[in-house]
């Protein structure tokens, strides 16, 4: 049975997915579908063809959780044809409202996730600070020069798709960081159908290795786990910062205070839109965080 609400989770994951520094993982632990979503793709095993050949296609559709799959990838997919544009031309044309919007969504999912851990003593304190140190190395890490062979496209998007899953950490800033991003969109752009295949190979098998590790220890950890992924979301922010202006490049920051910005750049520092768009992203969580499953028994 699909459940109401799945494809419009996948449409937030989605959008989130098209913005570099920002992971669709993110909304799938804020709209209370990561775990399902993990356990699924955990569970894409040989024994899923054993329940085909013994009891049928609808045991194997059962079993493999398919409904919800389908239905949140068709969610992302339409997302990203319908909304890559408008967010693009967002970023161009109003860029600090915009990160100052993201900001906000990640600052408040920090604590959505947080407030439900049972266990918060050093081990989860270390793993939070793992977490934010590395997203924050990653945040700041020189960006390369890309391009290249169709093994550069299926290495890249197997590295790629195992942060898109993670909260906190982009799928698409790691293209950046790699030199990707704008090979692959141009990929898509022109339907270069080779490099295109060997990126979504390297996605497939990225994905299926990562997401049995990452299903096990959350499974066996999985408080040490949800602060680890708060880190990674609380390094992020320093990605996400609304005054900063890139180089000539495009693949390093500059990052100023508000007052900084506006005497570096002669624009408008937009403070109390970005404060209003901030507050209007933690509401948003807030809302999405009542209406996700398990919250008032709707899904």
């Amino acid at each position: 049975m699909i459940r109401p609400g799945i494809f419009f989770r996948g449409m937030a994951m989605g959008a989130a997915d098209v913005v570099p520094g920002v992971s669709g993982g993110t909304l799938a632990l804020i709209t209370g579908i990561y775990e399902e979503l993990i356990d699924t793709l955990g569970g894409m095993t040989p024994r899923l063809l054993g329940v085909w050949r013994r009891e049928g296609f609808a045991a194997f559709w059962r079993q493999g959780n398919f409904a919800f799959l389908v239905t949140l990838l068709a969610g992302i997919f339409t997302s990203i044809a319908l909304l890559a544009r408008l967010i693009t031309w967002l970023l161009a044309t109003h860029p600090i409202p915009v990160w100052a919007f993201f900001s906000g969504l990640i600052l408040a999912s920090i604590f959505m996730v947080v407030a439900p851990l049972q266990q918060r003593g050093p081990v989860q304190g270390l793993a939070w600070l793992v977490g934010t140190v590395i997203a924050v190395m990653i945040a700041l890490a020189p960006g390369l020069q890309g391009g290249g062979s169709a093994l550069v496209f299926f290495l890249s998007g197997m590295v790629a798709i195992c942060a898109m899953i993670l909260p906190g950490i982009s799928g698409s800033f790691i293209l950046l960081l790699l030199g990707m991003y704008q090979p692959v969109l141009e990929a898509v752009k022109s339907a270069d159908l080779p490099l295109l295949l060997a990126f979504l190979s390297g996605c497939a098998l990225g994905l299926l290795s990562f997401v049995h590790i990452l299903k096990w220890t959350l499974h066996r950890f999985h408080d040490t786990v949800m602060a680890l992924l708060a880190g990674f979301m609380a390094g992020s922010l320093v990605k996400l910062w609304p005054w900063r202006v890139a180089d000539a490049s495009g693949l390093e920051d500059q990052w100023f205070t508000p007052t900084g910005y506006a005497v570096a750049t002669g624009d408008s520092a937009q403070t109390l839109f970005a404060a209003s768009t901030a507050l209007i992203a933690v509401a948003l969580v807030w809302l999405l965080h009542r209406l996700a499953p398990g919250q008032n028994g709707k899904a």
